[in-house]
């Protein structure tokens, strides 16, 4: 019992520095390109400026590139880990030494190869676009040796991908984010001298390269200073460890092909139908929400490659504990959020964007619906996803079908509303049931018991917040705006707080964290001295 206790705060730590490596380098990153971009735009001409933003564009094509391998790399890496054991900590067998070992190895030379498709590939694509570009005052020769030093960027963080794969795979998750956040941040600040310098798009270019080439040889070192065992072993081409990987791989890819059409196709809809002025106010009620979602899964993302250790070391009861855990503070987070902006309505965006950009309760509903079914959706296909299970393509790309025609259809009629509808009908109708009740019967948990202990108390404890904060809000309505907004945050984090410690956190965690404050049973009834 001790033992499992132990495993369970090893796990809990991990992840839980895992979700706050991810938002620290999202976080870090945003904040430092806040800070380049006036630098340069003041340092840049106008025209040099359009083509740099528009060359850096191109880092968005490598996850399509991928093809799905990392994701599966990693989990299949993940998995023959478990054979050791479901501890993180445990120690490797040479079995599961020699298997890993080929895996790297393997998944080294198939990334050595991807990684000189992804240069030809992303070099070609901008030798059809950039020889139609209409420059005036700078060169294309230059702007051709700049797009070659970035493609061959982007070829440097493929290649370095299988060490990311490696350090994850073993449970090392987090390492890769905090890494890639600091020379993001060591690149930029380098950005900023060399065009305050009288630098220019080659010089851009070159150091974004120089940024790739540095990350690639930090998480090397990172894995082999946190499992030097995995290093002293020399690894082979093994086709046997690969097998059916190619078909896994390309199933992920389907997977994130169809989400990207359900999520991320809205704006082009908006448009067509109201033009590009529609789409802020949509935008921003979106953006709410859908960082609200990104917070919540965060934690599931984290938890993957434990579920595969679990999974392969038949360790069920710990693994149930884990997803049950992870979906109901997913739930908890997004909808204590939701019902936060709720319950504020317009004065949240009053106070953030300025009076007049608040899109509507009926489409903010929709939202919060949609990335609700979302949230719970990825922490459980995620799970089952980490048990080698890629089931998930057809069902995510009907979805992706669904949605592009049902907006269509509905938004001649209901507008922004039929847009943000036709998400959510084209979920319910495929992936909101067929991932949980699919994902959950992979994990062999049941349906019913998640509904009675996962879903119930999550919607309970919305309808709480919802309730509380329109108290609050309503008794002070005499304050300011912001004075409000305040408020209401407030009030979602105290019930969020007694929610989680309730549904999320065991007995033992808690006694745990009493312990940790100073505030234990034993001190409660310690009798004073006499």
């Amino acid at each position: 019992m001790a033992g499992d206790s132990r495993r369970r705060m090893s796990v809990t730590r991990r992840i839980m520095f895992g979700a706050v490596a991810n938002w620290f380098s999202r976080g870090l990153t945003i904040a430092l390109g806040l800070v380049l971009m006036p630098v340069l735009f003041g340092h840049l001409p106008k025209e040099e400026l359009g083509v740099w933003l528009l060359l850096g564009q191109s880092w968005a094509a490598l996850g399509i590139l991928d093809l799905g391998f990392g994701v599966t790399l990693t989990r299949r890496i993940a998995l023959t880990k478990g054979k050791s054991g479901g501890d993180p900590d445990t120690p490797l067998t040479e079995e599961t030494l020699r298997e890993i070992a080929d895996l790297t190895e393997s998944g080294r030379r198939i990334y050595q190869v991807m990684s000189a498709g992804v240069f030809v590939v992303a070099w070609l694509a901008g030798f059809f676009y950039l020889r139609n570009l209409s420059l005036h005052d700078v060169s294309h020769t230059t702007v051709w040796i700049a797009w070659t030093i970035l493609c061959a960027s982007q070829a440097c963080v493929v290649w370095a991908a299988v060490w990311t794969c490696l350090l994850q795979g073993v449970g090392y998750v987090g390492w890769d984010a905090i890494i890639a956040s600091f020379v993001a941040a060591a690149t930029l600040i380098a950005q900023i001298i060399g065009v305050v310098s009288g630098g220019r798009l080659i010089v851009l270019a070159t150091i974004a390269t120089g940024g790739a080439l540095l990350q690639r040889a930090l998480i090397r070192w990172m894995a082999r200073r946190r499992r030097p065992e995995l290093f002293s072993l020399r690894g082979r081409w093994n086709p046997e460890v690969l097998r059916g990987m190619p078909g896994l791989a390309f199933r992920a890819w389907l997977t994130a092909v169809g989400m990207v059409l359900v999520f991320n196709t809205d704006q082009f809809f908006i448009a067509g139908l109201q033009g590009a002025a529609a789409i802020p106010a949509y935008r921003a009620a979106y953006l709410i929400i859908l960082n609200l979602n990104m917070v919540a899964v965060s934690f599931g993302a984290a938890s993957a490659v434990f579920v595969s250790h679990l999974w392969q070391a038949q360790e069920l009861t710990a693994l149930h504990h884990l997803v049950q855990r992870n979906v109901r503070l997913g739930l908890s987070i997004i909808l204590c959020g939701s019902a936060c902006v709720l319950s504020l309505g317009p004065r949240l965006f009053d106070v953030w964007i300025g009076p007049g950009k608040f899109i509507g309760y009926p489409v903010l509903i929709v939202f919060i619906a949609s990335l609700t079914l979302e949230t719970q959706n990825f922490i459980v296909v995620t799970s089952s996803r980490a048990t080698e299970d890629e089931a998930f393509a057809g069902s995510t790309m009907l979805a992706g079908i669904l949605k592009l025609l049902l907006s269509w259809a509905l938004m001649f009629r209901f507008g922004l509303l039929g847009i943000a509808t036709g998400t959510l009908l084209s979920g319910l109708v495929t992936n909101d049931w067929y991932m949980v009740s699919r994902g959950l019967g992979r994990l062999r948990m049941s349906l019913r018991e998640h509904i009675k202990g996962v879903v119930m108390p999550s919607i309970t404890l919305f309808a709480v917040t919802l309730l509380c904060n329109l108290i609050v809000v309503n008794l002070g309505r005499s304050n300011t705006a912001i004075v409000q907004v305040l408020l209401a945050v407030i009030v979602s984090g105290i019930v969020f707080t007694l929610g989680s410690w309730l549904l999320v956190l065991s007995k033992s965690e808690r006694d745990r964290l009493l312990t940790v404050v100073g505030f234990s049973r034993a001190t409660r009834i310690s009798p004073s001295k006499t």
